[in-house]
């Protein structure tokens, strides 16, 4: 399969790649840069770009004649200094180009976009697909505008359409500002580790386990909206002291005391069962198994 990527070069994208070229397919990947793709720049095709008209793309990417596009590209994302900036809605025009040029194209190509458990909005339940979504800032917002615009514009023009939720996904090479790599790095390093108090209940999926389901609907049906997640409850301070224990280093980790106050704090998680059942991957990595796969990857690092 041909098969279009955006924003190949983050996180997510670059696994993705890497998945995808291990299954023989031909990948393009549009993306400002390819610094966690330089090792196999020689297996997959380039373009470097920002996607603000992608227009500019249209022959290039109607000779790659694409079976698929993935559109996980998200200029300003989901960092707190960016979830409430109006730029966020610059994503939306890109999203759309992207589907009307996909439109012109003489054979039709299945669009997996990559929206966001922002969506929800304040959750005190796991997520479903079928609940109704209340986003409360600009971040979740967009993402659920596209959602909606790429429905229509997919459904107009005859294109399969799917649109998928991660959840907090960690791994080896993940953004090196986010809790996990901190930690770990820290404890690396024997330096200390100062937190809040880490009350929060959140849904981790190890980045392996999120390829995996990805891939189960590139090459399969796609039936609408999917929550990517591990669909277990984990409290982010017994994860912060999971990475201490197996590193041996509980004792560089401290928390701020739990507010005196009693508060119903919202919690970030969500049902699988849907993506499960289709791609039948029901045997995910345990949480400590992708922990210390991840921590064995930093050690390599150093």
């Amino acid at each position: 399969m041909n098969i279009i990527i955006t924003g190949g070069n983050g996180f997510l994208g670059s696994n993705i790649v890497r998945k995808l070229i291990s299954h023989k397919h031909q990948v393009l990947v549009l993306s400002k840069n390819s610094n966690n793709l330089t090792d196999i720049l020689n297996k997959i095709n380039y373009i470097s770009t920002d996607l603000s008209n992608s227009h500019q793309l249209e022959t290039q990417i109607d000779t790659f004649t694409p079976d698929v596009l993935i559109h996980c590209a998200w200029k300003g994302g989901n960092n707190y200094n960016d979830v409430n900036s109006l730029s966020q809605y610059d994503n939306i025009e890109q999203g759309i180009g992207l589907i009307d040029m996909l439109s012109r194209l003489p054979k039709k190509t299945k669009f997996i976009g990559f929206g966001s458990f922002a969506e929800y909005g304040l959750l005190k339940t796991p997520a479903l697909e079928t609940d109704n979504e209340q986003p409360i800032n600009h971040y979740g917002l967009s993402k659920y505008a596209l959602k909606n615009c790429s429905k229509l514009l997919c459904d107009r023009h005859n294109i399969e359409w799917g649109w998928v939720r991660p959840c907090y996904v960690y791994g080896p090479n993940d953004v090196s500002t986010r809790l996990i790599p901190t930690v770990i790095n820290k404890l690396l390093k024997n330096e200390k580790v100062e937190l809040d108090n880490c009350d929060k209940t959140i849904d981790y999926i190890f980045v392996d386990d999120f390829v995996n389901f990805i891939y189960s609907l590139v090459i399969g049906n796609i039936d609408g909206v999917y929550n990517l997640c591990s669909g277990q409850q984990y409290k982010l301070k017994d994860i912060v002291l999971e990475i201490g224990s197996l590193m041996v280093k509980t004792n560089n980790i401290r928390f701020d005391e739990p507010s005196v106050r009693v508060l119903t704090l919202p919690i970030i998680c969500g049902n699988n069962d849907k993506i499960k059942k289709q791609s039948s991957i029901t045997q995910l990595n345990d949480l400590s198994i992708g922990l210390q796969k991840t921590i064995n990857f930093y050690k390599q690092k150093i």
